[in-house]
């Protein structure tokens, strides 16, 4: 049995937990409140108003102009978490961290305590109980044969439910739906699927499959079993980790530009923070992605395949100006983000060499990444974004020491421990100004470390 535990309203309840005078009403956790933004979420309180996560912050202050906005703290929201997590690994030692607020417990290994849905509700019970005593929070509990079908039954029954299903009452309960109601179905896939007359989750379900092929590739037949509720992708436990697909930044800006200069230099911040992300951790990237929001709130993303793998951020800057430069249309720009992906691990392939130019230039670089990870990200920046440093202040931004045993590949059970319980704290979600931006992990690293040292 899988049980998936999504924590309610999370970043709110967590807020209201801490601070007694905010229980009971409409809490909005949001970025820098005297900035645009988003909502990053929105307490029980703030969501018959029409609050959701997501909206932009003027809209969530005309439905609600009575909430208490509360600037978030993805720090706090992290470590909570964490101590989640020490309450998950009583119960089994197979625990993936899906999100900041979510994880997903393989009870195979219980036996007859985990293998029938009777005892792993008693399970789920048991955790639900714990979660509220020792942490004042509520839990919402997913019950299922696979990932898929724990997943969203956790959305089922909210807030503090516990759903339990199997294959039957999944289609029972989800073929009658919207066909973006099923996990992996986003908003632009629904328009695809209407345009074929799949709506709901069970049209789906009964399509032909040579269709869904001709139309969607590989992906419309795994999407079509999906919605027959199968599912095989194995609980990887958090001890195991698992390497990121993708690494970016990207930032509301301080108010609508359509500003060129400023822009690019916005471009070239962003670069040069994906660019320490990628080193830090021990990847190059072979697929680079801008993404950009107009004024109108319509977004659009363009990527590029490179022939080798980068991680500097000059390469990564040139790539992005470039689908800047074609894509830009000079409407005026409220987001701007660079992201990485198609991720390898340096010394996979002797092409990321080539990047390199020469040792004395990869030198420099290590070099450069020292002195940041010693003084601060603002010691060094890429003297073309200078001008704009003050106004860029905004973007998250950190970086933490690296000492050998933390190297990619080096160190012990323990080192790996820590290092995905880093990674965590880089799926939390929290949005500080960047919308749907998550913090760098490494900011969080010194004081995790030191706060809990792994077992």
């Amino acid at each position: 049995m899988i049980l998936l535990v999504d924590m309610d309203a999370f970043f709110a309840s967590v807020e209201q937990q801490l601070h007694p005078h905010l229980r009971g009403r409409a809490v909005i956790v949001c970025g820098d409140k005297d900035r645009r933004g988003v909502v990053t979420a929105a307490s029980y309180e703030a969501r018959p108003f029409g609050v959701r996560a997501g909206m932009p912050m003027r809209e969530a202050r005309r439905l609600c102009p009575h909430a208490e906005y509360v600037e978030g703290n993805p720090r706090k929201y992290v470590e909570k978490s964490l101590e989640l997590l020490e309450i998950f690994l009583t119960v089994t030692p197979d625990v993936e961290p899906f999100s900041v607020d979510e994880a997903f417990l393989d009870l195979s290994r219980l036996g007859a305590r985990g293998d029938t849905y009777e005892a792993a509700t008693h399970v789920a019970r048991g955790l639900q109980q714990r979660i509220a005593e020792e942490h004042g929070l509520g839990a919402s509990i997913g019950i299922g044969p696979n990932k898929l079908i724990a997943k969203m039954a956790s959305g089922v029954e909210k807030p503090r439910g516990l759903t339990v299903m199997d294959e039957e009452r999944f289609r029972g309960v989800f073929w009658p739906q919207p066909v973006q109601a099923l996990w992996g179905v986003g908003e632009k896939s629904a328009a695809a699927f209407a345009r074929l007359g799949i709506t709901t989750v069970g049209d789906l379900a009964r399509a032909p499959e040579p269709l869904l092929e001709q139309h969607f590739g590989v992906v419309g037949p795994h999407l079509q079993q999906a919605a027959w509720g199968r599912d095989r992708t194995p609980v990887v436990p958090y001890h195991e980790g698992v390497d990121p697909k993708s690494m970016g930044h990207e930032v509301t800006l301080p108010e609508d530009s359509r500003d060129a200069a400023f822009l690019e230099g916005t471009l070239l911040r962003l670069a040069d923070q994906v660019a320490r992300r990628l080193r830090g951790d021990g990847f190059a990237a072979r697929t680079l992605t801008l993404k950009l929001r107009d004024f109108r709130f319509r977004t659009i993303t363009r990527q590029r395949a490179l022939p080798v793998a980068v991680d500097d951020h000059v390469s990564i800057f040139e790539v992005a100006r470039a689908l800047w430069r074609e894509h830009w249309k000079g409407e005026p720009v409220r987001l701007i983000g660079v992201s990485a992906s198609a991720l390898e691990k340096k010394g996979e392939g002797e092409q990321i060499e080539l990047f390199a130019r020469d040792e004395r230039r990869s030198a420099l670089q290590e070099a450069l990444d020292q002195v940041r990870d010693r003084l601060g990200e603002a010691s060094v920046v890429p003297a073309g974004s200078l001008a704009y440093r003050r106004a860029l202040g905004h973007v998250p931004f950190g970086a933490a020491q690296r000492t050998d045993a933390d190297a990619p590949g080096k160190g012990d059970a323990r080192v790996q421990r820590r290092a995905t319980r880093d990674r965590l704290a880089g799926r939390s979600g929290y949005d500080d100004g960047a919308e749907r931006s998550a913090p760098d992990p490494t900011q969080l690293k010194p004081r995790l470390d030191k706060r809990r040292p792994a077992p």
